[in-house]
């Protein structure tokens, strides 16, 4: 997939997975707009289309806040939750099995309740990008110490150090746990973090 304007947080050039991977934020909270911007796209040739547009809307309303909070907050219903639970947006009929008779009908018929098709450039254009998370760093000596104390590690190829990284200790809380309901959750970022092997090297930013 590319990426045809300079001033979205997106690559220019990816893999559709590698875009949902380490671009989009998939597993984010929707907010009410986003959901009044999904409705359009529910299908309503799908058994539930009609009813998932509806409810879609109405928890994108200010005066269905609380429904909104039901649904999404407590029990914190993430992107690809809502495109589960509402899949008549991913809907497309399969017509192989018709005859030329019915489809004309179909045809005629989703003419007049037709959606707009959800495609992948449609999705991330709703997705919000993956953002930054910001940790403590449980140790803060200055670079002069980490190379007195030789707390330096060298890649194999840096003769210098100019090349050199160096180690820090993070605080991270995992944020885990279960909603009113029982639905598991699990922090994005910091349940990677848990995840991750003790000799696992990562890039990061300050």
């Amino acid at each position: 997939m590319t990426s045809s304007t300079t001033s979205t947080p997106w690559p220019k050039r990816c893999t559709l997975r590698g875009w949902l991977t380490h671009c989009a934020d998939i597993n984010s909270l929707p907010e009410r707009e986003d959901l009044r911007n999904l409705a359009p796209y529910c299908n309503r040739s799908h058994p539930m289309g009609g009813d998932h547009a509806v409810k879609l809307t109405a928890l994108s309303e200010t005066r269905s806040a609380a429904l909104y909070g039901d649904y999404v907050i407590r029990e914190k219903r993430c992107w690809a939750d809502v495109l589960f639970d509402f899949d008549s947006v991913m809907y497309v009929d399969d017509d192989d099995d018709k005859d030329d008779d019915d489809k004309d009908k179909d045809d005629c018929r989703r003419r007049r309740i037709a959606a707009p098709l959800l495609t992948a450039e449609r999705l991330l254009a709703l997705l919000p990008p993956l953002m930054p998370r910001h940790f403590s760093i449980a140790s803060s000596p200055t670079y002069s110490m980490l190379l007195r104390d030789r707390n330096v590690v060298k890649g194999d190829d840096d003769d210098d150090d100019d090349g050199a990284t160096f180690k820090i200790d993070l605080c991270v809380a995992v944020v885990k746990g279960r909603t009113i309901r029982g639905r598991p959750y699990e922090g994005l970022c910091s349940g990677h973090l848990s995840r991750l092997l003790p000799t696992k090297r990562i890039d990061g930013r300050g």
